[in-house]
């Protein structure tokens, strides 16, 4: 047994039932290994996809999302899937092939230091010692972000076990006692302040916390009977049904007008799961709210927009506590009659309602959003698909959008939809997968229509054709059609919105992919509120 073995084990002991690959001379051996293993060793056709794969793949099970890559150009090429993880907070591992140790930083074929992949940190295994891929898969699970694994050709066929860690780092009483931590919200209790009357929940994707998607699911219920109106940051919207009063939708400069009034006017913001960026708190509002957030743990006194930064969300009886105990400090909070709209800064009458059917390229992504199942999970990445998608949307589920809402990484959208998809096989999350690109980002990662082809993956590919990247310019785009022959996937071409219902229909009767190539004339965005 060597040391390849050995992390085949810990992969599967740790429940890892795919990986996105792509083969070469320094990460062969693992690479066979993963072949010959039960787990799915999905071989994409360039390494960004396999990121984006991995990335798409994590956010949609709340786990570990696994890549592979050689040394030298394989690892560059993961590069933009590991940053766009990184600023999107994705649990995904890289695990790069290196040459044999005695050729590191000598002239040597694809050598070269791959620490550029270390964004949040990685990890140089220089002995055959599992305890790397431990600590590497406990700190993607709790810090959300992607970690680096990077292994010389010699240490994969080592036979040397002696240093071999029995430790599993994903063992069931390490779970039950990982859940059983929740000292944080219990703090709750022994708080002592004053309520005011216009307080905000404002939750981010940090509510997910480990949990599992159908417990995901069930937050919905637990939130609803908040007595505090609701407001979230892009990547937990859907987290409650958007249709409920209670909720007044994304805050931020693609914000609802109710919940950016909310939050502008409100006394208190209890912050739940956010970072805080500067898409949910622009530079405009950014100042007037940053200097009264309070880093303390649960500090109330005196603050008028506070953080929750130490509580762990582990299970969902930590959110029913979360809700129980601020009902207990509030009644029912009356949103339709607070008086929301008096005492706004002049600066700020730029809000705007949430009405974008503006022109044809919006009136088209409306018709294809009321003609998809509500649950469907809808993958984009950065253009004016994204923005309209976002703003047309209502979100009745978790995860109802997955995009590149901090990075805003164009060629996102095709391979995480893929990721999505495998995700949804290996969890039994049934959902529709679609992915929604503008003709720009749709050719950065074109290729990967050859990984959906080989798998017959049933993905809604929709290519919405304006022949222009925004305000940046013409693109002169390739014929898609004669493209998705090519890779012998069925498709369409559609000019007239009419023919939208009637080919979406055709998709959702049929098991196997299908593109839509949507021509739309071209629309200027509208403007993001405090602009």
């Amino acid at each position: 047994m060597n040391f390849t073995d050995t992390i085949l084990d810990f992969l599967m002991e740790n429940n890892i039932k795919t990986v996105f690959s792509y083969p070469g001379e320094q990460i062969l051996p693992l690479y066979n290994g993963l072949n010959e293993s039960p787990i799915k060793n999905i071989m994409v056709r360039h390494e960004q996809g396999s990121s984006h794969m991995a990335d798409g793949y994590s956010r949609i099970t709340n786990y570990v999302g696994v890549c592979l890559a050689t040394a030298g150009p394989g690892a560059t090429n993961l590069m933009t899937g590991m940053a766009t993880a990184y600023k999107d907070s994705s649990s995904v591992i890289a695990i790069t092939g290196r040459c044999a140790r005695k050729y590191i930083n000598k002239n040597y074929f694809q050598e070269m230091q791959m620490d550029f992949l270390n964004l949040q940190n990685g990890y140089f295994v220089d002995k055959p010692d599992i305890s790397y891929f431990e600590k590497a898969f406990n700190e993607t699970i709790n810090t959300k972000k992607p970690i680096h694994i990077n292994i010389p050709y010699d240490i994969l066929l080592n036979k040397d076990m002696s240093t071999i860690s029995k430790q599993s780092s994903n063992k069931e009483e390490d779970k039950n006692n990982k859940n059983n931590k929740n000292d944080g919200i219990y703090i709750l209790n022994d708080l002592n302040y004053n309520t005011t009357d216009k307080p905000l929940l404002l939750i981010g994707q940090g509510i997910y916390g480990a949990l599992s998607y159908n417990d995901i699911l069930k937050i919905n219920d637990i939130l609803k009977n908040s007595h505090i109106p609701i407001a979230t940051t892009y990547p937990a919207r859907g987290v409650i049904d958007e249709n409920n009063p209670i909720c007044l939708g994304l805050v931020g400069g693609r914000g609802t007008k109710k919940a950016n009034e909310y939050i502008l006017n409100c006394d208190i913001v209890y912050c739940i799961g956010a970072s805080l960026s500067y898409n949910t708190l622009p530079p405009l509002i950014r100042d007037k709210i940053l200097p009264k957030i309070k880093n303390e743990p649960l500090n109330l006194p005196q603050s008028e927009i506070c953080e929750f930064p130490s509580v762990n969300i582990n299970n969902l009886d930590d959110i029913k506590l979360l809700i129980n105990t601020l009902n207990q400090k509030y009644g029912n909070i009356d949103i339709n009659n607070r008086d929301i709209n008096n005492n706004i800064d002049i600066k700020y009458n730029n809000i705007k309602s949430n009405n974008k059917l503006y022109g044809d390229y919006s009136l088209k992504i409306n018709e294809i959003l009321n003609n998809l199942p509500d649950d469907a999970i809808l993958t984009t990445d950065a253009g004016n698909h994204t923005v309209f998608v976002s703003l047309l949307k209502t979100c009745g589920a978790p995860k109802n959008i997955i995009s590149s809402h901090s990075m805003g990484t164009m060629g996102f959208g095709l391979p995480a939809s893929i990721g999505v998809k495998f995700g949804c096989i290996d969890y039994n999350i049934d959902k529709e997968v679609v992915s929604i690109n503008g003709d720009g980002g749709f050719q950065m990662n074109i290729q990967e229509l050859a990984t959906i082809s080989e798998h017959n993956l049933k993905i809604l590919i929709i290519v919405m054709k304006n022949n222009r990247l925004n305000i940046f310019g013409d693109i002169k785009n390739p014929d898609f059609n004669k493209i998705a022959d090519g890779y012998n996937i069925d498709n369409t071409y559609i000019s007239d919105i009419n023919e939208i219902e009637n080919n979406i229909k055709y998709y959702l009767n049929n098991d196997k992919p299908y593109l839509m190539v949507v021509e739309c004339e071209n629309e200027l965005l509208p403007k993001k509120s405090f602009n």
